[in-house]
C-alpha cells in the first residue's frame, strides 16, 4: 500500500517552474501556510522541497525577515522554539500595545490592520494581525439558563424526524415526522410518528398525548410551526385558530417560544435527541404501525424506567408525583372543524363543499369566516367574528340552505305562501285557497293574486262568506266569488285620510298660496 507522502507527490507533481518559484519563496522567507494559500499548493510538497533544500522553517509570513542560518544537513537538530511564543514570532508582535489599546476600544481587526498599513508603517499581512488578535481575546463561556418547573406546571412539545420508514405508496423508506409531548417536571413523554402534518393531525396528536398522560399541565410551551403559530412576534404571536380552540377546550395556556429561541423548550429538544440516538439509530420499519408499537413498547420499557442524567431519579417515579398535579380531562372531546374563507355572491350565498348557504345581505361582494364541522356549518364575522349564521350540513351537492331574513324583497312568493296569507282572512277564504291550490297547483298563483284584490275591495267578512259558500258548493272559480259580491256585497268606499297621502284641504292650501298674486 503505497504511504502518504507518495500519495501525495502523485497529486501534486510540479513543473520545474513551479519548483523553482516554491524555492524561491521559502528563501525570500515566506511561511509554508503563505506559499499554500497564494500558490494552491499542498503544504506537504511545500515542506518536501523546504527539506531537500536544507532550510529553516520560516518565522514570519513577509519578505522582511529572512533566515540566515542554513541548516547543514536535515539529520542536525534545530533549535527548539517556545511553544508559547507565537506572538513574538508574528509580524504584528512589535505593534502589540497599539492593538491591544484598539482591541479594548472593540474595533475589529480590519479597521485595525488598515491604521497599522497607514499611519504605522506595518508591512506584514491581514491574517498576522488577525491571528495576534484573536490570541488577545479572551472568549467567555457561556452560561445557559436551567428552568426549573413545578409538578403539572408545563410540557412541551415538537416535531422530530423518525426512523426510515418503507411508504406504502412509493415502496421506498422515507422517514416520517416524530410528534414528542413531555412534561417539563418529570421528563415523561408521549412519542408517536406520522407521516404528514396538518393542524388537525397536530391537534389530534395532542390529544393522544393528554389521554396519555392522563391529564394536561397548565402551560404548553411550543415552537413557531405553522401548525401551532399562523404569524410569529415576540410580543404578540398570531395563534392557529383551532389549535388555540383546542387548548381552550383544555384549558391548557399557550406559551409559545420567541422567534429563534429554541432553548426555551429544551426538555422536549433533549426528549426528541434521546429517542432517535437511543431507540431509533440505526432501525428500519416496514410500516409506520410497526414503529409505534416500537416506540411504545421501548417507552414503557426503559424511556420510562431511566435514571434522568439531570435529576438523578427514575422518570416513572417522577410521574407518579406529578400525575396528582395534572389538570382533569374534559367530559367530552373537542370536536374539529375546518376553517376557511369564502365571498358571499351577489346572490346572497357561500359555496361550501358544493353546497350553498345564505349570509345576511350586507356580506354580499364581502368575504366571510366559515368554520365547517361534521355536522354543522357557521358564518363568522371577518371583523368580530361573531357568527351570524349557523345551518346543518347540506346532504346533497347543489342544495341550499336559507332563512327567509335572506331571501330579497323581489323574490317571488311561493304559492303555498300566498295561500296561508289568504287564509288568515277565514275559514272560508281559507277554504276556497286550498281547494284552488289542490285543483290548480302552481298555477292557482294569479287566481289566489285575485282574492287579494278582492280582500282589499270589499269587507273581510263579506269576502269569507262568498268564498265559504262557493267552496260549499264545490265551485272553484274565482270568477264566482267576483260575481257573488258584486251582487250581495258593497265595494268599500274611498278613504278621506290615508298615511301617506295628505288630506285634500292640504291641495287646496298649496293651490291657493301659489296661485295669490296671478293674473
Amino acid at each position: 500500500m503505497p504511504s502518504r507522502r507518495r500519495i501525495v507527490e502523485a497529486v501534486n507533481k510540479l513543473s520545474m517552474t513551479e519548483h523553482e518559484t516554491i524555492l524561491s519563496l521559502l528563501r525570500l522567507g515566506w511561511s509554508e501556510r503563505r506559499i499554500a494559500r497564494e500558490g494552491s499548493h499542498h503544504r506537504a510538497t511545500i515542506r518536501r522541497i523546504r527539506r531537500e533544500a536544507e532550510l529553516l522553517p520560516a518565522k514570519c509570513t513577509t519578505p522582511f525577515e529572512v533566515p540566515t542560518d542554513p541548516v547543514p544537513s536535515e539529520r542536525q537538530s534545530v533549535p527548539e522554539v517556545a511553544t508559547d511564543s507565537a506572538t513574538t514570532r508574528s509580524s504584528a508582535a512589535p505593534f502589540g500595545d497599539f492593538i491591544e489599546g484598539e482591541v479594548a476600544k472593540g474595533r475589529n481587526a480590519t479597521a485595525i490592520y488598515q491604521d497599522l498599513v497607514e499611519h504605522h508603517g506595518y508591512g506584514g499581512s491581514y491574517d498576522a494581525v488577525k491571528r495576534f488578535i484573536r490570541k488577545l481575546r479572551k472568549r467567555e463561556p457561556k452560561i445557559s439558563c436551567r428552568f426549573e418547573t413545578e409538578p403539572g406546571q408545563e410540557m412541551q412539545v415538537d416535531y422530530g424526524e423518525g426512523a426510515p420508514t418503507r411508504d406504502p405508496r412509493t415502496g421506498k423508506y422515507r422517514r416520517p415526522r416524530l410528534f414528542t409531548l413531555t412534561l417539563s417536571n418529570s421528563r415523561h413523554a408521549f412519542q408517536k410518528v406520522v407521516w404528514n402534518s396538518s393542524t388537525e393531525i397536530w391537534c389530534r396528536l395532542h390529544e393522544e398525548g393528554f389521554a396519555y398522560f392522563g391529564g394536561t399541565a397548565h402551560t404548553i410551551r411550543f415552537d413557531n410551526l405553522k401548525e401551532g403559530v399562523i404569524k410569529p412576534d415576540v410580543y404578540e404571536p398570531q395563534l392557529n385558530a383551532l389549535y388555540a380552540k383546542l387548548l381552550e377546550h383544555y384549558d391548557v395556556a399557550p406559551l409559545p417560544c420567541r422567534p429563534y429561541a429554541p432553548d426555551l423548550k429544551g426538555k422536549v429538544e433533549s426528549a426528541v435527541g434521546y429517542v432517535q440516538k437511543t431507540a431509533l439509530k440505526g432501525k428500519r420499519f416496514e410500516s409506520i404501525e410497526e414503529q409505534n408499537v416500537y416506540l411504545a413498547r421501548w417507552n414503557e420499557r426503559w424511556a420510562a424506567t431511566r435514571i434522568h442524567g439531570t435529576t438523578k431519579r427514575q422518570v416513572r417515579a417522577m410521574f407518579d408525583e406529578e400525575r396528582p398535579f395534572l389538570q382533569l380531562l374534559p367530559a367530552t372531546r373537542f370536536e374539529y372543524y375546518r376553517i376557511c374563507q369564502r365571498t358571499v355572491h351577489f346572490d346572497g350565498y357561500i359555496e361550501v363543499d358544493s353546497a350553498y348557504y345564505s349570509a345576511p345581505p350586507r356580506y354580499v361582494g364581502h368575504k366571510v369566516v366559515t368554520h365547517v364541522g361534521r355536522l354543522w356549518i357557521r358564518i363568522l364575522d371577518p371583523t368580530s367574528h361573531e357568527c351570524v349564521r349557523e345551518y346543518t350540513i347540506a346532504l346533497h351537492k347543489g342544495q341550499r340552505r336559507t332563512i327567509d331574513a335572506d331571501r330579497p324583497k323581489q323574490t317571488p312568493v311561493k304559492v303555498e305562501q300566498l295561500a296561508a296569507r289568504i287564509g288568515g282572512a277565514g275559514p272560508g277564504c281559507k277554504a276556497f285557497a286550498h281547494k284552488l291550490v289542490e285543483d290548480r297547483g302552481a298555477i292557482a298563483l294569479r287566481a289566489l293574486y285575485g282574492m287579494l284584490d278582492l280582500l282589499r275591495r270589499y269587507e273581510a267578512e263579506a269576502v269569507d262568506r262568498a268564498c265559504a259558500f262557493t267552496a260549499a258548493s264545490d265551485i272553484r272559480s274565482l270568477a264566482f266569488v267576483r260575481a257573488y259580491l258584486a251582487h250581495h256585497a258593497t265595494p268599500l268606499r274611498l278613504k278621506s285620510e290615508h298615511r301617506i297621502i295628505a288630506p285634500i284641504e292640504t291641495y287646496a292650501t298649496h293651490f291657493t298660496t301659489l296661485t295669490k298674486g296671478a293674473p
